[in-house]
């Protein structure tokens, strides 16, 4: 009995010894579970910080380029913000960054780019506001902005891969702290099932609950980081039945439903119907394995009936299996941003349309002739076509102005304009070079076409004159310069030997007596 009761004694105190090292190696790996999880908020903080910066930056950059094309001070909004908060968000990253020199040296290079971008917003924005806006294009189109913030992108680029390296190696030290505890938590429970069914209970509940947290943890750490890199606004999940099992609830203040009734309604009812065709294909090529993450900007309706463009990010979810589970989409609404870029296109086609436009034939001016025609002219030598320079006068326009007024010298001009343009193809470039000239640039045009022109803008021309009964007779002097293919005279030497040619038939025509006032009998 006496050596039973030893035997016992000492396979209890076995047992005790191996119960407290358990117990010890869990409360360890717990503590190093809970440093972990730490370490990954604290790495969504920082790239957090990092696209706060970025997209400060950015708004910044939009603005200025809002208000040097518009004038509008309220674009300066965004880069008055980006001024006041951007010293705020690089405190909170110097804070994250404190106790990790290499991000240091990594946020001090950022900080010097990002003062760098700013300065040169700065300076363009100045120029805007002294009315220098040739001096703000040309800074703009020094090309030196976008290089800095492509620069800035790359450092942020750099300091996230490294806060995602030292993540993932953060996640691989909480997994190893998973393991551990699992292992000790195993060996505490088969022992504790031989001695006591309470301490068996009580493991049992513990391993659950770690389980269950460590699942929560890996869950939100996927979703705060997508919400991190994405900076969004309205995030959603989605089954691969199409159905939404959860949207976050700033989906009332974006498109003015509950949660609870936009879970109640069908995605495919809510998105517009220019958008249908292209979410079947993404969506198919999600289920047939083709694609697990991207990028789409599409439109959903707002409880108002009104539809809301927003800039959505997606990635799916896999299983144990490695098979895509769930879809996550992270949204941003953009809808002011959309109008005010098709605003800003809207206003810079009009402005470049109106410095290439003559005003009151609405051809092509000298500068709109010279930049069109420039293409047109290297469309000809890169594809060996033939094309031909036409220098038009209209003749006697100064007795037209003298005698008549210059309303009727400016219908002499639209009314040579619309002959022209009825001689001519629609591909072939016209335009008012300034007063009675005109200039014209065709492609696979020969000798031979030129005296046709020559018959069909006489033929129009009394025609015009005719029916439009003006007081004068509509008449013009043609000249031409031919390119062959194989030649390589440029666009200004085509333009001097048409204007000669032109000049040659005008002086023929005066030394022969043939003039355009008075009007036709």
């Amino acid at each position: 009995m006496a050596t039973l009761l030893k035997t016992k004694r000492l396979g209890w105190a076995i047992i005790f010894v191996l119960v407290t090292a358990v117990g010890l190696l869990s409360y360890f790996s717990g503590r190093r579970y809970v440093a972990a999880m730490a370490a990954v908020e604290h790495t969504l903080g920082v790239e957090s910080a990092i696209n706060e910066m970025l997209s400060l930056l950015k708004d910044a950059e939009t603005g200025q380029r809002g208000y040097l094309l518009s004038g509008d001070p309220q674009f300066l909004e965004p880069y008055d913000l980006a001024r006041r908060e951007l010293p705020a968000a690089f405190e909170r990253l110097s804070e994250l960054s404190r106790d990790d020199a290499e991000q240091e040296q990594q946020l001090r290079r950022l900080k010097s780019l990002s003062d760098d971008k700013l300065a040169f917003v700065t300076e363009a924005v100045e120029l805007r506001l002294a009315d220098d806006a040739t001096g703000a294009a040309q800074l703009i189109r020094s090309g030196r902005g976008k290089a800095l913030m492509d620069e800035v992108r790359a450092q942020t680029q750099r300091m996230i891969s490294y806060e995602e390296r030292i993540l993932g190696r953060r996640k691989l030290e909480a997994h190893a702290a998973e393991v551990t505890a699992m292992w000790g938590v195993g060996i505490g429970s088969v022992l504790t099932i031989l001695f006591s069914l309470f301490s068996f209970l009580t493991v049992q509940r513990d391993v659950n609950e770690l389980k269950q947290t460590a699942d929560e943890l890996a869950r939100s750490e996927e979703y705060y980081r997508l919400l991190s890199e994405h900076g969004s606004d309205l995030v959603r999940l989605m089954n691969l039945d199409g159905k939404v099992t959860y949207v976050s609830p700033s989906v009332h203040h974006l498109l003015g439903y509950t949660a609870e009734e936009y879970l109640a309604l069908d995605p495919q009812d809510l998105r517009h119907p220019d958008d249908l065709a292209t979410a079947d294909g993404i969506w198919g090529e999600l289920q047939r394995g083709r694609s697990t993450r991207g990028q789409w900007m599409y439109r959903l309706r707002h409880k108002s009936g009104e539809y809301r463009w927003f800039d959505v990010r997606w990635v799916a979810r896999r299983d144990a299996e490695g098979k895509p589970c769930e879809l996550q989409l992270a949204g941003r609404d953009v809808t002011e941003r959309i109008e005010a870029e098709a605003k800003l296109s809207s206003y810079a086609k009009q402005l470049k349309m109106l410095s290439l436009r003559d005003e009151l034939t609405g051809l092509y001016n000298r500068r709109g002739f010279l930049e069109v025609a420039a293409q047109a002219h290297s469309v000809a030598l890169r594809d060996a076509r033939p094309a031909t320079l036409v220098f038009v006068d209209l003749n006697g326009m100064k007795r037209i102005n003298d005698e008549l007024g210059h309303d009727t010298g400016d219908a002499a001009l639209v009314d040579t304009a619309d002959v022209l343009q009825q001689a001519l193809h629609e591909s072939d470039v016209v335009a008012r070079l300034g007063g009675d000239e005109f200039a014209v640039f065709a492609l696979d045009f020969t000798p031979l076409d030129l005296e046709s022109l020559r018959q069909r803008l006489r033929q129009l021309a009394d025609e015009r004159t005719t029916e439009s009964k003006r007081p004068f007779r509509l008449s013009m002097s043609v000249g031409g310069a031919y390119l062959p293919v194989g030649s390589t005279t440029s666009l200004s030497d085509l333009l001097e030997q048409a204007d000669a040619a032109m000049y040659a038939q005008k002086n023929a025509r005066r030394a022969a007596g043939n003039v355009s006032l008075p009007p036709p009998s």
